[in-house]
């Protein structure tokens, strides 16, 4: 985990260990919110019972969708760090 001077976690429960932005609170919420394929791994587990009681209540599957070592080897880390950071500074 780096500090960039925005928001460090050094007790970040996220299993990505890979990601750039682990542990900066602030970058990783806004990239999950611009990018909207998930939600953040500690917000997950906070809300995971509830979701899998209403996807069995309406039928839904529920599936462990976070990244793997395969998308973290396809991923540009330092681009997705320069971006966050710009869009911070907005």
């Amino acid at each position: 985990m780096k500090d960039y001077n925005i928001s460090y976690n050094k007790n970040c429960p996220c299993t990505q260990k890979q990601c750039p932005i682990r542990g900066n609170c602030v970058l990783c919420i806004q990239n999950h919110l611009e990018h909207k394929r998930h939600i953040p791994e500690c917000i997950q587990n906070l809300l995971r019972k509830d979701v899998e009681n209403l996807s069995k209540m309406m039928e839904l599957k529920t599936e462990d969708q976070r990244p793997n070592e395969e998308f973290w080897e396809k991923i540009d880390l330092e681009s997705l760090v320069k971006s966050s950071l710009e869009k911070h500074k907005k």
